[in-house]
């Protein structure tokens, strides 16, 4: 019904001190954390973005973008990537776009399913 997969606790976890390490200019703390969010769920776009976003910061733009664009792949419909891989692909670099970590994205996601989930209890109360 939802073309949204739940993360794992686990994986919640790695994402979430990978984005606070990367933040803090911690780049080989974070990149184990995305490291063990990869093995994780290999499949999930989250880590890769995030992988992409170290890359990025590491001033290897090539892998980052090979890394927005698995993220993309394993989920065309996460945003976070599509704008990272959009800043990093231009000729002119766009200092007023931000890395976007995917916490918003997730934020707001959430929302949108409690939403869903509210109408569909209500409608089936009405009926």
């Amino acid at each position: 019904m939802y073309d949204v997969e739940l993360m794992s606790d686990k994986l919640d976890k790695y994402i979430k001190e990978a984005t606070s390490n990367l933040k803090n200019y911690e780049y080989e703390e974070s990149y184990k954390f995305i490291m063990k969010a990869i093995n994780e769920n290999p499949n999930a776009p989250e880590p890769h973005n995030l992988l992409g976003i170290w890359y990025e910061f590491k001033g290897n733009n090539d892998l980052a973008r090979k890394h927005y664009r698995i993220a993309y792949v394993l989920n065309p419909i996460y945003k976070p990537a599509t704008i990272n891989l959009e800043r990093v692909s231009t000729l002119f670099p766009y200092k007023k776009i931000q890395v976007n970590f995917g916490e918003e994205m997730k934020e707001k996601t959430s929302e949108k399913i409690g939403e869903e989930i509210t109408k569909s209890a209500n409608v089936k109360i009405a009926n």
